[in-house]
């Protein structure tokens, strides 16, 4: 198949045999409408409560040899995407936003003896790493559980990634690390909940079990097809109480058929019922509605074995007791004490006649109900005698009606589904009385009227019966079987048209209200008081209405406002929280679409805060700004290292940039050289060259292209081993530093006379080896300092530094993870510490 089918193609190839492979059902979604749709849903229910309790731990990276700490990391709940078309190799993938959270890089050479912290990044929504995570839809079916509900179970995910460091191979570490975490779990904190269709055991459709694909379109991979990159997503279903031993799902696209046929306005949805399990649970279910059964209904199937269809039922058992009495001007009593029997098959060997069948063919379903029976009956003449007429009466029928499926488009019960009649029955019915009940009427029209008051009776049942049975359709309810992927259920679907070639097919458009149109973006961030335009899929021309809402709970509060499709926040003073979000609305008749929307107090966010790079290595930026608006990374002319694109960006980060460090990064030993004895004999020499012999920094400055707004992540380059190192220990509000040195087999506290501090980042206060977060110049106070110590030695260069993130961090807490023991053993992926 070179191009997608045409309605009347696919309806032709629907009549070849079943398509469901096996299946009771099957769903096909448009998967760039069902993306779409899932995102809308996820924003309609997003609240303060839609995050992960903050989540700390310390992942290794190399044991003994670097570790990542998080802190307080904060996840949004996941958003469910299908990112690829294949049936082979089908997945969703969740992401999970880290909207707040701190993390530190720790290191420890070879022979060190502490950690040393190396890097500091802050998270939060303008520019934090992502969890994704990957389900391979193969791997489990879905299922629905007694209380109605499809939920997620992030213990089955196999594949975690977390965006937080430099190289695949860490960030697969880091997600490794989450995994640990959600799998220890108790199951109400790792299970969400996707969507909820309560059940009763009285209701049609009741699935049990569900498998999801993903499928490529006829031409997705051909660059020039219209169909480029399109798919579908498929559910397979099967029902409470059915046999679907010989369902099987396509091993390839190839060899799965398309169930998106073209239109006009392009289908992008559709339900197949199968052909068995529907007719058969229609039987099924009409004959549970009829009353006074004296024999169970029982039948046979034509058809329905392997690849065919099932084209009729005969039944071969089954009883009814229709009531029957009352009166006329004439007869003061009409009654049949035992019922009118209406038999579903012959109950006897001279009975050949007695009939009951649905044939299945050219979309119709037509019934045959021909039958023999006899009933007692009585009547009494309202005047003259007042003998009560008793006897048997015999009575045959033939009734036929022809039925197709119906399809309610539009109005209070759009998605129903009917059988209505495709003519007027044929109905052909005759009693007579025995020659008891028909001597001595006692009225001239006596008999007669008896007779054709039985008659009509009969007709009344007959017609009746079938239209109890047939009227089961009505609660076929198809559309809810939507509410295994979408909250919405069966409002999510616009119907088209039904056809019943064999499997009955249903397609129509998938919640168009929902997802005719996106806003641009759908997920941003606004500076408090700041303004941003937002646009639509419909285009520039397109009249909307754009509105802005607070999310549940916090009603009152100020959400800012709309002129025209441009939006304004509210002011910093209004913010009542951080991480405050809104939801923008666009509206367009009965169309509309949201999009999630927070604000923040700052327009660009740069990762990481500070950093030091080793010789040689390749170490990622990334940066952000709230409108997307590109940004430059520049070093200044002067500096030691480069810059070079990243060849494998993150997508879920808005631009990125590797630091390339120089090569020869660290001069060779750590002896002095006879320049500088020289300069040191002068007057010339600065207590400031000393520390320019050890440590260089590039500044990497990073600048929005309109020029408004620019961050600077400072890269530290040792030029000299490191000999000495620092301990902390909490002092006050501060960090007190004891410089210490190794010499002779001994370590030893360098003595202050010895010491030469540094501060070389920052404004906070350091005096004699103490930091305290108090600003030394007026200004406000820098959220992390970079500090230095060199110990007096006229041969040698002894010294060593420290980034120390306060008050990004409390001391206590930064005091403990440099100096928590290593655990590489208690889980897999790092030390078990997390909250």
């Amino acid at each position: 198949m070179k191009n997608k089918e045409t309605l009347e193609e696919f309806v032709t190839y629907l009549k070849n045999k079943p398509s469901t492979y096996g299946y009771d059902a099957i769903l096909a979604y448009d998967r760039f409408r069902a993306n779409r749709l899932l995102l809308q849903e996820y924003i309609d229910r997003f609240d303060n409560n839609s995050y992960f309790e903050p989540l700390s731990f310390t992942t290794t990276i190399t044991p003994g040899a670097q570790w990542e700490a998080v802190v307080d990391h904060t996840l949004d709940v996941p958003r469910l995407s299908f990112e690829n078309s294949s049936i082979a190799h089908s997945r969703a993938d969740l992401t999970m936003r880290i909207t707040a959270g701190k993390q530190l890089t720790l290191t420890r050479s070879i022979g060190a003896k502490v950690k040393k912290l190396i890097r500091v990044k802050e998270a939060d929504s303008l520019d934090g790493p992502a969890l994704h995570v990957r389900i391979s839809l193969d791997a489990s079916p879905g299922s629905v559980s007694q209380a109605g509900t499809v939920s997620l179970d992030l213990q089955k995910a196999e594949h975690f990634y977390l965006s937080f460091a430099d190289t695949d191979e860490e960030n697969l570490i880091g997600g490794q690390r989450y995994k640990v975490i959600f799998d220890s779990w108790e199951p109400a904190k790792r299970i969400f909940v996707l969507t909820e269709m309560p059940m009763k055991d009285s209701d049609f459709l009741q699935p049990e079990k569900f498998w999801v694909r993903t499928h490529a379109a006829p031409l997705a991979k051909v660059r020039a097809s219209d169909q480029y990159g399109e798919g579908e997503v498929l559910l397979f279903v099967t029902m409470k109480g059915s046999n679907n031993s010989d369902a099987g799902i396509p091993a390839d696209d190839e060899n799965m058929h398309y169930l998106l046929p073209d239109a006009a306005t392009p289908y992008t949805m559709n339900l197949l019922l199968g052909n068995k399990f529907l007719i058969k649970r229609l039987v099924s279910f009409g004959f549970e509605r009829l009353e006074r059964v004296i024999e169970p209904f029982k039948a046979t199937y034509t058809g329905g074995e392997g690849e065919t269809f099932v084209t009729g039922i005969q039944a071969t058992a089954g009883l009814l007791s229709i009531p029957v009495e009352g009166d006329t001007d004439v007869l003061e009593i009409i009654e049949f004490p035992q019922g009118l029997l209406l038999n579903f098959s012959s109950s006897s060997d001279e009975d050949d006649f007695t009939n009951f069948k649905v044939k299945a063919s050219d979309e119709t379903l037509d019934f045959e109900w021909f039958g023999l029976a006899k009933a007692p009956a009585t009547f009494k003449v309202r005047s003259g005698s007042q003998q009560t007429r008793s006897g048997m009466v015999s009575y045959r029928w033939e009734y036929k009606a022809s039925y197709a499926f119906h399809l309610e488009t539009a109005g209070d019960n759009v998605g129903q589904l009917t059988l209505k009649l495709r003519a007027k029955p044929s109905l052909r019915s005759k009693m007579w009385p025995d020659q008891a009940l028909a001597a001595n009427a006692g009225h001239p029209f006596a008999l007669e009227l008896f007779i054709n008051f039985g008659e009509q009776a009969l007709a009344e049942h007959l017609e009746k019966t079938i239209e109890t049975i047939v009227g089961v359709a009505t609660e076929i309810d198809a559309f809810r079987l939507n509410g295994l992927l979408f909250r919405s259920g069966k409002e999510s679907a616009q119907p088209s048209v039904v056809r019943f070639p064999g499997d009955l097919t249903l397609p129509g458009y998938l919640a168009p209200a929902r997802t005719e149109f996106e806003i641009e973006p759908n997920e941003t961030l606004v500076e408090a008081g700041g303004k941003r335009t937002f646009e639509t899929t419909l285009g520039a021309g397109a009249s909307v209405t754009w509105s802005v809402a607070n999310l549940p709970g916090d009603e009152g509060e100020d959400c800012g406002s709309f002129t025209s499709n441009e939006y304004t926040a509210p002011a910093a003073s209004a913010v009542l929280r951080s991480g405050k979000k809104v939801i923008v609305t666009a509206t367009r008749g009965t169309s509309y679409s949201k999009a999630l929307v927070s604000i923040t107090s700052r327009s660009i966010a740069v990762a990481p805060m500070v950093m030091q790079a080793a010789a040689g290595g390749k170490f990622k930026l990334s940066a952000a700004t709230l409108d997307g608006e590109k940004v430059t990374f520049t070093l200044p002319s002067d500096a030691k290292g480069s810059l070079q694109e990243d060849p494998q960006p993150d997508p879920s980060v808005q631009q990125s940039m590797l630091y390339v460090a120089p090569v020869g990064g660290l001069q060779q030993g750590t002896r002095k050289s006879d320049e500088w004895r020289r300069l040191r004999a002068t007057a010339a020499w600065r207590i400031e060259d000393d520390l320019a012999e050890v440590l260089a920094i590039d500044t990497v400055n990073v600048s929005r292209e309109s020029g408004n707004g620019q961050e600077q992540i400072p890269v530290l380059l040792p030029l000299r081993n490191e000999t000495n190192w620092f301990t902390h220990h909490v002092e006050g509000n501060g960090i007190r530093l004891k410089f210490w040195g190794s010499g002779k087999g001994n370590d030893y506290e360098v003595p202050a006379e010895d010491t030469t501090w540094y501060l070389v980042l920052g404004n906070g206060t350091f005096e004699d080896g103490l930091y305290t977060p108090i600003a030394n110049d007026g200004q406000p106070l820098s959220r992390y300092a970079v500090v230095a110590a060199i110990e007096d030695n006229r041969t040698f260069w002894l010294w060593t530094y420290a980034i120390l993130p306060i008050p990004f961090l409390t001391p206590e807490l930064l005091v403990e993870k440099l100096t928590a023991q290593d655990e590489d053993a208690a889980l897999p992926g790092g030390s078990d510490n997390e909250k």
